[in-house]
């Protein structure tokens, strides 16, 4: 078992704020979908998410990790007098799409 797979003997979630206990997403969206139009809307947490979740989790952290530094490196090149404000704004929309690039010609 891999950090990526869930728990077979845990439930997904639970609510927090009643006694509820959800096998599954589905489950807690319903009960969330039906205490919201109750007027009551409670709120859940996934303790035990789903393979795919947890995958989604660490690229969405992987993706922060980088975007952190992009921003850090670039303001690096502001701040050494390198290249303007202007220059990196021009010129990030041409490059954004490499990321994206990158994976699919790995």
């Amino acid at each position: 078992m891999s950090r990526f797979d869930p728990d077979p003997d845990k439930p997904y979630g639970n609510c927090m704020d009643c006694e509820e206990v959800f096998a599954d997403r589905a489950d807690m969206s319903a009960h969330l979908s039906e205490t919201y139009k109750a007027g009551k809307s409670h709120r859940g947490r996934g303790t035990n998410p789903t393979r795919a979740e947890r995958i989604e989790r660490e690229l969405d952290q992987i993706a922060e990790d980088v975007l952190y530094d992009f921003v850090s490196r670039t303001e690096d090149l502001v701040d050494r007098d390198e290249v303007t404000e202007e220059e990196i704004t021009e010129a990030v929309g041409r490059v954004t799409a490499d990321f994206a690039d990158a994976w699919s010609e790995r």
